[in-house]
């Protein structure tokens, strides 16, 4: 801990919470590319926009062809990379304030990525500036390193280490305190059945995030499907409701959104209403699609349908249902899967494709990512860690293992630092994403410490 930067900072505090609060008021979706745009003109103007805030601050910012933003202070052979993004998901449904309002009531900043991951990436912008005025010399020159693609495929950091090479050490302020030493690997795709279908039905936004609601037309009068529901028991966060429509009956499932590293926090409305539909007499096609669907992937988070429910020193398996779109042409359903290191990418591929042979479809769009493990004992780990103790007091503080995947997986030398974990509850991915002020002061002052302990002198 430094006073005089803790002292810059505290007073700065009211520019740095509105600075935030433009940078939230961005809908920095992913859209669709233009020249020098590569991932859509809000993402692009929410770049833009915080590198002139950074200039403004004093600080040296640049744009890379648009994938992302560096903004850097000091000298020295050797760079620390802070790495954090200015995409965000969608917003979904069930907010009590405008989502990119970037409204403050009862001392939390509500918005679509205040802690995932706009909030930190302004947060370590005032950081190096508190660094910068406070005189702190530097034995490591420092790059905050601004993505645009993080939530949709990690381009922009690809393209970042393909032009301009990898940080010597580096830390993305992008999932939990007190350090993340380990991710899980991650693969999914989806399943998809093209066929002529009487069945609709349409849930989530993105793969990554367990949908809250999930709604489906089956051709079948009311009291048939009331009969075909009524010995199907779901757990208590799930609700529905049927009503009767031309031609059928629509069915709404209400569930609890949550990110999909951590299906158990919430109630994925998808997977339940696949689940309650699994007895209704359909037509022989789409009952296969049910009967498949049900029968990989049932109720269970852990893939235990798929025989993949696994272990190991990063973490148990788990499974998401992110999205689903099915008309009259067939149906495709996405998978997210954070996945132990230790398992292989062709065993996880095989079980996939045999989920999607069960719902006679095919698997298409796999990817795959490799976790990653950092010693305990390393300096990044280590220097993080007591920075983390030596700020808060919790001395019992361990290294942590996730299932989410950040930034840090895609680098050699890198690990995951907050802004979650601590006075922080978690809202990422879901309905009311907030943080408060007293987080906002914290993660600053500890993102400085941060700087300080792995670059300075």
């Amino acid at each position: 801990m430094n006073k005089a930067v803790d002292k810059w900072i505290d007073e700065h505090k009211e520019e740095l919470i509105a600075d935030m609060q433009e940078c939230l008021r961005y809908p920095s979706l992913e859209g669709k590319p233009e020249e020098g745009m590569p991932f859509g003109k809000d993402v692009n103007d929410c770049l833009e926009s915080t590198l002139a805030m950074a200039r403004r601050l004093g600080l040296e910012a640049h744009s890379l062809d648009g994938y992302c933003g560096y903004i850097d202070y000091g000298e020295g052979e050797e760079m620390l990379g802070v790495l954090a993004h200015l995409d965000v998901v969608p917003t979904g449904d069930g907010w009590l304030y405008p989502p990119f309002a970037a409204e403050i009531h009862d001392d939390k900043l509500y918005a679509r990525g205040a802690l995932d991951d706009k909030g930190p990436a302004i947060m370590s912008v005032y950081a190096l500036k508190a660094v910068k005025e406070a005189g702190i010399p530097l034995k490591r020159k420092v790059r905050i390193i601004l993505g645009c693609n993080e939530e949709t495929g990690m381009k922009c950091v690809d393209y970042y280490i393909e032009k301009m090479g990898m940080p010597d050490l580096s830390f993305s302020p992008d999932a939990n305190f007190p350090v993340v030493s380990s991710e899980k690997s991650g693969c999914g795709g989806r399943i998809v059945r093209r066929y002529a279908s009487a069945v609709r039905l349409d849930a989530g936004q993105a793969s990554n995030i367990a949908p809250g609601t999930a709604k489906a037309f089956v051709p079948l009068d009311i009291q048939t499907v009331r009969c075909g529901v009524s010995g199907i028991e779901l757990p208590e966060k799930f609700s529905w409701t049927l009503t009767p429509v031309e031609g059928g009956t629509e069915i709404f499932m209400q569930g609890e959104s949550c990110h999909a590293s951590l299906p158990w926090e919430g109630a994925n409305a998808l997977q339940g209403l696949i689940y309650l539909m699994k007895d209704l007499p359909l037509a022989e096609e789409d009952k296969k699609s049910i009967d498949g669907l049900v029968e990989s992937f049932g109720m269970g988070y852990y893939g235990e349908n798929l025989g993949l429910d696994f272990e190991d020193y990063s973490g148990r398996l788990t499974c998401n249902l992110g999205v689903m779109h099915w008309d009259e042409n067939g149906f495709f359903i996405t998978l997210d899967l954070r996945v132990p290191t230790s398992m292989e990418a062709d065993f996880l591929h095989k079980r996939l494709d045999e989920a999607a042979a069960a719902a006679g479809g095919t698997l298409e769009r796999w990817y795959y990512g490799q976790g990653f493990s950092i010693p305990e004992d390393s300096e990044l780990v280590q220097g993080l860690l007591k920075v983390f103790i030596d700020r808060t007091g919790e001395t019992d503080a361990k290294p942590m293992r996730i299932g989410g995947g950040t930034y840090a997986r895609h680098l050699k030398n890198a690990v995951s630092f907050g802004p979650e974990g601590y006075k922080c509850p978690s809202s990422v991915h879901v309905a009311n994403e907030f943080i408060t002020m007293e987080q906002i002061d914290l993660n600053t002052k500890l993102l400085a410490d941060a700087i300080i302990a792995l670059a300075g002198e």
